[in-house]
């Protein structure tokens, strides 16, 4: 217990006695944390995004005059099989001439003296899927049947929002890497600045046989107290920033935004530890190899 008061001790003196560095190191992780957590709010209230205008996208597919009502439906039931679907609603052609009054205010019937409106159904796309969607499958699947005469669909936006949704994931991710491997940089170099001002005790640790578990201890909880540190900032800051935010968002854009303050909070916690711990244990790794 007393040696880990010690080691615990000494990795907190480290960062009061090299505010300066530390502060670099801190502000460091606090600018990758706080970069983090915006991609992560921004990537979660993205997908809702995406979410909402899968939900409003449409396929309506018309059938030849001479499908019954009954074959219609059994289609219709078929049709939520094909991968992509998430339900189906038949328009039978009596739906289809009612709709037509209600619209236009006059009985096709009395006008052509029979219904020519064709029976359709209406398709919907599956919400939640990580994956793009692919429209063109579903689309020539459908155009495979015999009793289907034509096949509406937004397919061009459909395309297009889904690509620069793909796009903004990949974007987010590269940016996110850059961002930790500048990080785990600056912590290694700001551990080895540390490091370099303890070299004579430390090569004295090593003379009356200290392990490299017990030299590397001190300098690795300093790291963590810089990631914990930057975390804590970065979780103040994104935390009171939505809660200050929401309220001008929805009132502009009506989107109520979605996050979870305790997941943000381990998420940008376990990170920062994580970033802390490659920076400072690659610097001391390879300040013992000398």
């Amino acid at each position: 217990m007393d040696k880990m008061m010690f080691l615990f001790s000494e990795g907190l003196k480290n960062l009061w006695r090299h505010k300066l560095t530390a502060f670099s190191a801190i502000f460091s992780t606090f600018l990758t944390l706080a970069i983090t957590g915006s991609l992560i709010i921004a990537s979660e209230n993205t997908h809702k995004v995406i979410e909402y205008l899968r939900d409003k996208y449409k396929i309506e597919v018309f059938f030849k005059q001479n499908v019954s009502d009954g074959r219609v439906k059994e289609l219709a039931n078929e049709f939520k099989s094909i991968r992509g679907i998430r339900s189906t609603t038949v328009i039978t052609k009596s739906d289809a001439e009612k709709i037509f009054k209600s619209q236009f205010g006059e009985n096709i019937m009395d006008m052509v003296g029979y219904n020519p409106l064709p029976a359709s159904c209406v398709l919907n796309i599956v919400k939640h899927q990580t994956d793009p969607i692919k429209i063109r499958p579903i689309i020539d699947r459908l155009r495979s049947f015999p009793e289907v005469d034509e096949v509406n669909y937004q397919g061009r936006l459909i395309t297009r929002i889904e690509s620069y949704y793909q796009k903004f994931v990949q974007g987010m991710t590269g940016l996110l890497i850059l961002v930790m491997l500048i990080s785990i940089l600056i912590i290694s170099n700001t551990v080895r600045l540390t490091i370099y001002a303890k070299k004579e005790l430390i090569g004295a640790l090593q003379l009356i046989g200290a392990t490299r578990a017990f030299v590397k201890a001190p300098f690795v909880l300093e790291g963590i107290f810089h990631g914990l540190i930057g975390a804590l900032l970065a979780s103040i800051l994104l935390i009171g920033g939505l809660s200050l935010g929401e309220g001008i968002v929805y009132s502009v854009t009506g989107l109520k935004l979605q996050y979870d303050a305790m997941f943000l909070i381990s998420v940008l916690c376990g990170t920062g530890i994580l970033i802390s711990l490659l920076g400072s244990s690659r610097a001391i790794s390879r300040f013992l190899k000398k």
